[in-house]
């Protein structure tokens, strides 16, 4: 074996040495070639062989490329790392090859740990070394096809995360297939893809453009499958999970231009519709106030509604649910458990919805008459809550609760107000409390503007205990939960940088046969 490895170092010489006449030593270079097929040493130094001299013998390339395809997939971690770092080499004065080099490096990202680093690297070498549309498109079209979704994945990741921070100065074809390709996934995207994707897609130039703003909306509420029917109890496909987390992202999207108008449709009539079975689920009463918040922030941009009550109505009967009656008996003095986090964002969506339909209330005096009752009762919680905050002093309080408990009654205050006029009136604005101060302006004339909500607060759900007015930091959350907490979807591989649906920047199966099945325990997806 040492013999053999001494020989190859002898015809390395050789070959080192030959200079001008190098041409004449070709069956060296075969014999170096034929290498590969030696022992762990021979093997890594065939390679650097091959690749140093590979320029040199034309007539071998084709030969010289095959044994190093054979190399990168050896049994052998280190012998694999030995030849895939050697690859870009290949392309420095064989510029035809590259196309070839690059189908062959990406077909090498399949790999796992060092193997996968070395050929990213690589593949960034010859990214840079040759025209980077060239090269980008076939790490595309490799994705387009792949079966395996945690490939994928590695691949989006390396592409969205890696490839488009390498070059600074990228042309517009390369941007408009960064741009093309991330929108193609996007429609059967994992969770970690979307995020991925969708972090490099609201700092495109996409955005910067109406149509390209509703482009992108569009594209996230078919992710989001808006045009299909909403089963909380399915646990395969995660719906409750998709539809978070989709429109958490399409949010800072919404402005005067686009409008969140479908989205508030699906809210209405599927997620408001299947309310109770969203309460049996696993941690459901955090994904009820996860989408009390959304819709509340959809309301804020939604067009004209072709039936607004029949929305409107939707609205109206789950926030009857949170605003009681008052007592038959006539004692107010003991009152029940306010949700006031829940009514804050159902009064808001009525509100800015019921404009539209400023008969609503109304129409029939009976309602009109129950409606002001419960408003009335709740107004005295509200009552005796700020006089209980007026004993503490909110903003030294570490209770994160209190420290929004007085926006929120104020809130719910302004937007009584309105509905206590002798015809109700739709005209008070409020800034949500869940809301951070700065406006998240996107107008197309202020691009820079673009949404970034990484300051954005946490949505903190507040419940009091209104009996004779005392305030109750812990007193039991009106849907039976102690500790309500920020939803969170699911841990593993669902989505590990999403984090309490703070947005930070920005799964299924393919027609073609991608569709994964999850089941208890395993990683979950929300592809279907």
């Amino acid at each position: 074996m040492t013999n053999k490895l001494d020989e190859l170092y002898e015809k390395y010489n050789i070959l080192s040495e030959a200079k001008d006449d190098i041409d004449k030593f070709s069956n060296v270079y075969v014999e170096c070639i034929e290498s590969v097929k030696g022992s762990e040493k021979e093997k890594k130094l065939a390679a650097q062989i091959i690749s140093k001299f590979f320029k040199n013998f034309p007539d071998h390339q084709e030969q010289a490329l095959n044994a190093l395809c054979d190399l990168c997939e050896d049994d052998e971690s280190t012998i694999r790392i030995s030849a895939i770092q050697v690859l870009p080499l290949l392309c420095k004065n064989s510029k035809e090859l590259t196309l070839r080099i690059a189908n062959i490096l990406v077909q090498l990202l399949e790999l796992d740990g060092q193997d996968f680093t070395t050929t990213c690297h690589s593949f960034i070498q010859v990214y840079r070394m040759e025209d980077p549309l060239v090269t980008l498109r076939v790490i595309f079209n490799y994705m387009y096809g792949l079966t395996n979704i945690q490939t994928r994945e590695k691949c989006v990741q390396f592409v969205y995360k890696k490839l488009v921070k390498i070059d600074e100065k990228m042309t517009a074809e390369v941007n408009d297939l960064l741009i093309k390709g991330g929108k193609t996934i996007l429609q059967d995207s994992t969770a970690a893809e979307f995020l991925t994707i969708i972090k490099f897609l609201t700092t495109s130039k996409l955005i910067k453009t109406t149509a390209g703003q509703q482009e992108l909306v569009n594209d996230i509420a078919d992710r989001a499958e808006l045009g299909k029917d909403f089963y909380p109890n399915d646990d395969e496909n995660l719906n409750c999970d998709r539809i978070l987390f989709c429109t958490e992202y399409a949010l800072p999207l919404f402005n005067a231009n686009v409008q969140s108008t479908a989205f508030v449709k699906f809210y209405c009539d599927q997620i408001l519709n299947k309310w109770d079975d969203i309460g049996k689920l696993d941690n459901g009463t955090q994904l009820q106030y996860q989408f009390l918040k959304q819709l509340a922030e959809l309301s804020l941009h939604c067009g004209e509604l072709d039936t607004p009550s029949a929305y409107v109505v939707q609205i109206f009967d789950k926030l009857k649910r949170y605003m009681p009656l008052p007592p038959e008996d006539g004692d107010i003095d003991n009152m029940p458990n306010l949700d006031f986090t829940a009514v804050e964002c159902l009064l808001f969506a009525f509100h800015r919805l019921a404009r539209q339909c400023p008969d609503f209330l109304t129409s029939d005096p009976a309602v009109l008459k129950d409606f002001r009752l419960r408003l009335n009762y709740f107004s005295r919680g509200i009552g005796g809550c700020k006089r209980s905050l007026d004993k503490v002093d909110v903003q030294k309080n570490a209770d994160e609760k209190i420290k929004l408990a007085p926006a929120v009654l104020d809130n719910i205050n302004a937007l009584i107000r309105d509905l206590f006029y002798t015809t109700p009136i739709y005209k008070c604005n409020v800034q949500l409390s869940f809301k951070s101060v700065a406006p998240k302006a996107k107008a197309i004339e202020k691009p820079e503007a673009a949404p970034t909500t990484a300051t954005q607060k946490r949505h903190v759900p507040i419940h009091f205990d209104s009996s004779n007015g005392a305030t109750n930091k812990h007193a039991r959350p009106a849907r039976g939960t102690d500790n309500v907490k920020i939803y969170q979807p699911p841990s593993g591989k669902f989505s590990n940088n999403f984090q309490g649906f703070e947005r930070q920047g920005g799964r299924g199966g393919r027609g073609r046969g991608r569709g994964v099945k999850s089941t208890r325990g395993g990683p979950r997806n929300w592809r279907n």
